[in-house]
This record gives C-alpha cells, sequence and structure tokens, in this order.
C-alpha cells in the first residue's frame, strides 16, 4: 500500500452504514473483511471529537493482518445523529448510552464468527466506555486493546468536589451547555500537538484537519458542563478497587510520555489491579496512539501483534480443549454389531 492509500477509505469498507439506537437516531459505522480468512474479528471505536475517517489507516492495518473490522461512529459524534440543533454540542447523555449503543452494536449488527475471537479496540474516552462494558459483560469480548484510555480525573479531591458541586448547580440553572474553560480545552489542546508533529510527518498530522474541513458535519465542539458532568459520574463508577479486579478481559494498555490529556497514574493503577492486564510504556508517544508518527505507531504495533496473537492462540487451545471434553462426555455409541 503506498503512502497515501493508506489514508484513504480501504478497499471492500462497506461504509457509511447506519442502525438505529435505543433512542430512535441514527449510528454510523461500516465493516470490512481481509483478502483472505479472517485470524479475528475487531471492532473499534474512536476516542473523543474522532471519527472513522481519521481511522482508516488503522482499518488497513487491521485488515492487511488478517484481521475483520466493524468500526462504529460514537452517538453525537462523527457520521452518527447528532442530539441537539447545534451539532458541536455532545450529548449529555453520552458517556452512559455509548456503553449501551456498543452493547447493541457487538450483538445485533457485527456479524461474529464464532470460530475466531473478537476484540474491541479503541482510544481515550472510547477506552472509558469500553472498561465499564468489560465490567458489565465480561465474557463478550476475548480481548481489549486500550492505549492512552481516560480512566480516571486527574483532581485533588478537594477540586473534584468544587467542580462536581459548580458543574451540577450551572447544569440546574440551565447553563449545562456551556463549554470548559479556555485552558482546559480539549481539542484545542489536540490541534495544537498534531501542529507542533507536523514537522516530522506533515500527512498523518494535517488528514484529521482535512477530512473535517471537507465535511464540517464531522465535527464536534469541546465538552460541556452537562458532559463533564456525565463523565465524571462515571470516573467515580469505576474507581473502586474491587471495579478494577472484576474487570478479567485480557487487556493491552498504553501510557505515553507525552501525553497531558490523561491520567497515567491511574492507568498504571487499573493494570495493577486488573487480573489479566498488561501495559505498554512508550518513550516519546503522544495521546493519540493510533494516529501518532510512524516510528511510534511501529514500537506501538509490536505490542498489540505480540499480544493478539497469543489471545488468538489461547482462544484456539479452549476452543480444542472444549471439543475434547465435549468428546469424552458424549462418546460415540459403538457401531451396530461390534462387541
Amino acid at each position: 500500500m503506498d503512502n497515501m492509500k493508506r489514508f484513504e477509505q480501504p478497499d471492500g469498507f462497506n461504509f457509511p452504514k447506519h442502525f438505529t439506537n435505543a433512542d430512535g437516531k441514527e449510528i454510523r459505522y461500516g465493516y470490512a473483511q481481509p483478502k483472505k480468512k479472517a485470524i479475528a474479528t475487531v471492532i473499534l471505536t474512536t476516542g473523543y471529537a474522532d471519527f472513522t475517517e481519521s481511522y482508516f489507516e488503522t482499518i488497513n492495518d487491521f485488515l492487511d493482518k488478517g484481521y475483520a473490522v466493524w468500526m462504529m461512529d460514537w452517538q453525537g459524534q462523527g457520521g452518527s445523529e447528532r442530539y441537539h440543533g447545534d451539532r458541536r454540542l455532545p450529548s449529555k447523555h453520552a458517556p452512559m448510552n455509548n456503553i449501551r449503543d456498543l452493547h447493541q452494536f457487538r450483538h445485533d449488527i457485527v456479524a461474529e464468527d464464532k470460530n475466531i475471537p473478537i476484540f474491541v479496540a479503541s482510544h481515550s474516552m472510547g477506552g472509558h466506555m469500553v472498561m465499564h462494558y468489560m465490567n458489565n459483560h465480561e465474557d463478550d469480548f476475548h480481548a481489549a486493546v486500550l492505549p492512552t484510555p481516560y480512566i480516571d480525573t486527574s483532581f485533588t479531591k478537594n477540586k473534584e468536589r468544587l467542580i462536581h458541586v459548580f458543574a451540577k448547580v450551572a447544569c440546574n440553572i440551565g447553563f449545562g451547555h456551556y463549554r470548559m474553560s479556555r485552558g482546559d480545552n480539549i481539542v484545542r489542546k489536540i490541534k495544537k500537538i498534531r501542529h507542533n508533529l507536523q514537522k516530522d510527518e506533515p500527512v498523518r498530522m494535517t488528514i484529521h484537519k482535512h477530512l473535517a474541513d471537507k465535511n464540517p458535519d464531522l465535527k464536534i465542539g469541546d465538552p460541556t458542563l452537562h458532559w463533564i458532568l456525565s463523565m465524571l459520574k462515571q470516573a467515580i463508577k469505576l474507581r473502586p478497587k474491587a471495579v478494577l479486579e472484576n474487570i478479567k478481559t485480557p487487556t493491552l494498555f498504553a501510557i505515553c510520555e507525552n501525553d497531558r490529556l490523561v491520567n497515567k497514574q491511574a492507568i498504571k493503577r487499573a493494570a495493577k489491579l486488573m487480573p489479566n492486564a498488561n501495559l505498554v510504556e512508550i518513550k516519546d508517544g503522544h495521546h493519540g496512539i493510533w494516529t501518532e508518527r510512524q516510528h511510534i505507531r511501529e514500537i506501538w504495533w509490536e505490542s498489540v501483534d505480540s499480544f493478539l496473537s497469543k489471545q488468538i492462540v489461547d482462544f484456539h487451545s479452549k476452543q480444542h480443549n472444549k471439543s475434547q471434553n465435549n468428546v469424552k462426555k458424549n462418546p460415540k455409541p459403538p457401531a451396530m454389531g461390534s462387541r
């Protein structure tokens, strides 16, 4: 695949498709099969403010490696239907409803092949959604790949209480659609990172902006107070030690040296408490690792390939053992006339 084609819509990628969620909103998705028989299925989702088109390179990578890929835009993001007349406003219910929509996508839309494992891969805010999902639906995925996930806030207890009270009061008196302060502007921070890395890789670091400028309907603004309050509540739910210890799905985490957008200590804590978690620390990497510079992506993909290869082997080993146990429990009756 040449350098530019890898950023284009993958060959055979059925996109855009839509399904209707429980709110009656149209959720956009796409899917594709690899050229040869798939070794596994991957459900791919994004972080905040991302969209499927910006992941075409990652979809191409998974397809080249032999994975069937299914990808959806979260509700109110990308090409999925919005919840407000102002398309830039995120839904205040998104953090909870994303988990619900992922469950619908997994069970009602994705065509699962029972003979191969099914994985989930995400990032940042999407990683948070997947963590809650795995806590509630332990057996739905055979493994998860979650680089730089948002696990918990970086606030002190006192600051968190103040933010919680302020956001709750503001929402109750009709200011819930106001955005966070300029200094904490997430979208602006991400844009700044990409701008600073343009000198290294001008195409990869401008592809997101190019796609969004080409189709402004893909854009979403910064989080509102409604959204922040909702995410804070979700973070508190995920915080208890018992909750993290209950998430048994094999999971690969990554933290990056230059990531200033998520709480890296919270990721380390989750990796220690979750019984089947692995953690990779990537020097010089930034927050958006799926769309990072190529040398960082290569380091990351080495870890992903190693981790998922092991999960595929373990899946087939368990399938074989299960088959052998069924044979022992249900032996074939002797042939007629045998003694």
